[in-house]
């Protein structure tokens, strides 16, 4: 019985709070590094290579009420690498779709990134970022049940919420900028394996803190800052490699912070000279979402391609409800490398 009130009183806090919340906090994904456009708009194109496709989705909450699902996908690249010595221009393009509980409270958006990033020497580049979208945010009324819906016994939607909306959708601007720092040095892929390979980003979304309301009022989203990091260190003489991480989203009252740890072993290494024979890599590890969440993953990549599946294993005051089960979260990754890039230290992992 316990149990049950519980569940219904998280169900009850999803129609009221979580609307709320969505517009205070911004969805995100477990695999941070995995989705680079959403984690600083100065990271399109810093990559080795000519275009990048990555496609996100994440399903969580469905133990305890309507599943969230985020899908998202992103194109980046770099222009004029071969014809600038000392940098080049990032151009990205990244579409969101999120919709969330009872009230299928959706968000589609659009963005477009471009940065510039300069060549500090042989091993580093230093970028900034600035991306523009256009987003619409909906809702659906008949999914969510009232308390004037309430008959003493259950809830009857023949019974009128008493409610009125002014809307059950509207758009707005968004505007978000970025600098990253990024390092790159010695072989990934070799007998020795002795790459380091580090960036240090800073990011501020939502700069113009665009109104959000149904009601025709004049509540805004909080502006997001966010702090990431990655350091990737090749163990000489091993297949094996280690990369810790972490990020830190702020965002008006809200606060997560992630940090985690990923092993890499490189099943086998590509051919020197012909290419007929092609990297492999396996990577496990996880995050720890502080006071959340710790998200397990596994990440495989052969050759252009890359798969990262994680699953966050709930470890809040809401395992009572959830049971411990968060949400699946899958990423998928494709780096065309075609033309060779005097620019090829500024990979971003």
């Amino acid at each position: 019985m316990k149990t049950n009130f519980k569940k219904l009183l998280f169900i009850g806090l999803s129609i009221v709070v979580i609307p709320v919340y969505t517009f205070a906090q911004d969805t995100h994904f477990s695999q941070f590094n995995n989705s680079p456009l959403f984690l600083n708009p100065a990271s399109a194109g810093v990559f080795n290579g000519d275009f990048r496709v990555i496609a996100n989705y994440k399903n969580q909450w469905k133990e305890v009420s309507d599943p969230f699902k985020t899908y998202a996908i992103t194109v980046d690249g770099g222009l004029l690498k071969k014809k600038w010595s000392h940098g080049y221009i990032g151009l990205g393009l990244s579409i969101l779709n999120d919709k969330a509980g009872a009230s299928k409270m959706s968000l589609t958006q659009e963005n477009i990134s471009l940065s510039s990033v300069i060549s500090l020497n042989d091993n580093s580049s230093l970028s900034v970022g600035l991306q523009a979208g256009v987003a619409q945010r909906s809702t659906n009324y008949s999914g969510l049940q009232w308390a004037n819906q309430y008959n003493g016994q259950n809830f009857d939607s023949g019974l009128s919420p008493n409610e009125s909306f002014s809307t059950n959708n509207f758009v707005f601007q968004d505007y978000s900028a970025g600098l990253l720092w990024n390092f790159r040095k010695g072989e990934t892929y070799s007998t020795s394996n002795d790459a380091t390979k580090a960036n240090f980003g800073i990011a501020m979304f939502h700069i113009n803190k665009p109104e959000q309301s149904f009601f025709n009022g004049s509540d805004k989203l909080y502006s997001k800052y966010v702090i990431h990091g990655m350091f990737y260190k090749g163990l000489k003489n091993t297949n094996a490699s280690v990369i810790p991480s972490g990020a830190v989203y702020l965002q008006g009252k809200s606060k997560e912070i992630l940090v985690g740890l990923l092993v890499k072993y490189n099943l086998k290494d590509p051919s020197k000279y012909t290419g007929n024979i092609k990297a492999a890599a396996l990577y496990l590890g996880g995050n720890y979402r502080v006071g959340d969440a710790i998200a397990i993953c596994a990440q495989l990549e052969i050759d252009k391609y890359f798969i990262g599946l994680s699953y966050d294993v709930n470890v809040s005051g809401l395992t009572s409800v959830s049971k411990g089960l968060g949400g699946l979260e899958l990423s998928l990754r494709f780096i065309n490398s075609k033309i060779k890039s005097r620019h090829s230290n500024s990979r971003y992992l």
